[in-house]
């Protein structure tokens, strides 16, 4: 009798474990199928963003080639037998219905910016020395007038290039005197006139 109870209880052990053996295979299957199934819902969220991605790139570039700003910027580009009229460096364009860049507006500007520096540069020999104040309020008077930034710079490279110190200045005082100094220099000498005559 001791002896069939042993036998059950082997036979029970042995189920057992067998059972314990396929929860634990049907576990690890189960989790496997889940990490499938995971990885496979990332791959496809993964697809689906580059593909809206895609989407808004090719919808982004069919807008751009279809504003009539970009065409008429390449359109300009594309031409490069453009006419120069002779002392000027922006192409003119003879056509009627050409609504492209704004190039008779830099043509002007260039030209103002050429009157209005050669007036500075005439003011600026009676000035013989330079300063960083000086130079700043030739920068904010360029800006303020529309100069472009380009130009500007330009011209401040020329100012700078051409520039003398204040020791320099003072040992080569124009003959003239300036109108202001000279104003002074004529109250000075009727107060000195004042005072002698008490």
């Amino acid at each position: 009798m001791s002896e069939d109870i042993d036998d059950i209880g082997r036979e029970t052990a042995a189920m057992m474990k067998t059972m314990l053996q396929i929860a634990t295979l049907v576990a690890l299957k189960t989790r496997e199928r889940g990490q499938r199934e995971a990885e496979a819902r990332v791959k496809l969220t993964e697809a689906r963003v580059k593909e809206a991605r895609e989407l808004q790139i090719r919808e982004a570039r069919d807008a751009k080639s279809k504003d009539p700003r970009n065409l008429a910027l390449a359109q300009t580009i594309s031409r490069a037998a453009a006419e120069v009229k002779p002392g000027s460096s922006v192409p003119q364009r003879e056509t009627p219905g050409y609504r492209g860049v704004q190039l008779e507006k830099d043509r002007v500007t260039l030209e103002r910016f050429a009157e209005r520096s050669e007036q500075v540069t005439g003011a600026a020999t009676a000035v013989s020395y330079d300063s960083v104040e000086r130079r700043e309020a030739l920068a904010a008077h360029l800006s303020r007038i529309g100069i472009a930034p380009e130009l500007a710079a330009a011209r401040m490279l020329v100012e700078v290039g051409q520039a003398g110190p204040a020791s320099e200045a003072a040992r080569n005082r124009p003959d003239r005197t300036p109108a202001v100094q000279r104003a002074r220099e004529q109250e000075l000498s009727r107060s000195r006139g004042l005072e002698r005559s008490r």
